[in-house]
């Protein structure tokens, strides 16, 4: 099973929650906010590293007759003809229109680094990508790392927990696609209230099953309430405190709240199956 664990606002506790979560219950963790990775704070160890690439695509100036067909094809635009044509990497996403498409199969196939995918082994074990500084998109790296972990949470003795980016962007969707249940994370504020309900009709979109855990119980705002109004399943409730916060501050995880954690995993094994 691959629970997600996604918010619609960076803040929320999402890693908190997709970290603990995790380690309480004897889970792997990947992470897949590659622009910010931070699990890897909690989740110490020796880190095994490799390079992680994406299509480029190389032209063969002997071949080439300046035809267009691929500056033509490319929906991005990455692709332009003066005296010789030349490939804009930055905004290239990889999908091989203009290889498949030249007439005189003039572009062949290169590589191009995007990042790293990582692998922590601790008392669970932890993946996660870091991505190249400047790069333009976050989403061929996470499919990296996805192709990383494939076949993780595919039967029920290795669940698998996926810390998503935050927001409602191509990187969360990508994150969440392939997922059996997203665990959506929000905080008593009418921000984040905001922000999950359109993470919720994100995930509606996939037909994914889906709960929240409300992080930073107490702080006055009843976005119990509201998220109740709405039909939605509340998972579990984590207290707002000022000592855990700092604790957790200094890489310490929770676990003052090893047992709510493990309340909502078997909360999410029994809505998810």
């Amino acid at each position: 099973m691959k629970i997600a664990v996604a918010s619609g606002k960076g803040g929320t506790g999402k890693t908190t929650v997709a970290v603990n979560l995790a380690y309480f219950n004897d889970l792997e963790l990947v992470d897949l906010d590659v622009e910010e990775p931070n699990a890897h704070i909690f989740i110490k160890g020796k880190v095994d590293s490799e390079e992680a690439f994406t299509f480029s695509p190389v032209v063969l100036k002997d071949k080439c007759t300046l035809c267009g067909v691929c500056r033509d094809a490319c929906a991005f635009h990455a692709i332009l003809i003066f005296d010789e044509v030349e490939i804009l990497t930055e905004l290239c996403h990889s999908c091989k229109a203009c290889m498949y498409l030249c007439p005189e199969k003039a572009i062949i196939e290169g590589g191009r680094k995007i990042g790293e995918v990582k692998t922590v082994r601790n008392k669970i074990k932890l993946t996660y990508g870091q991505l190249r500084v400047g790069e333009a998109s976050a989403v061929p790296l996470i499919k990296r790392v996805k192709e990383k972990i494939d076949g993780i949470g595919g039967n029920v003795e290795k669940d698998l927990i996926i810390d998503c980016p935050p927001g409602n962007s191509c990187p969360v969707v990508e994150s969440i696609e392939g997922s059996d249940f997203v665990i959506l994370v929000a905080e008593p504020s009418p921000f984040s209230l905001h922000d999950v309900k359109l993470t919720i009709e994100l995930v509606k979109n996939f037909g994914i099953d889906y709960g929240v855990v409300i992080n930073k119980y107490g702080l006055p705002f009843d976005i119990e309430g509201e998220l109740r109004s709405l039909g939605v399943e509340i998972l579990g409730k984590i207290p707002f405190s000022t000592e855990t916060a700092e604790k957790y501050s200094k890489g310490f995880l929770m676990a003052e709240y090893e047992e709510i954690f493990k309340d909502i995993y078997n909360r999410v094994r029994r809505l998810g199956r």
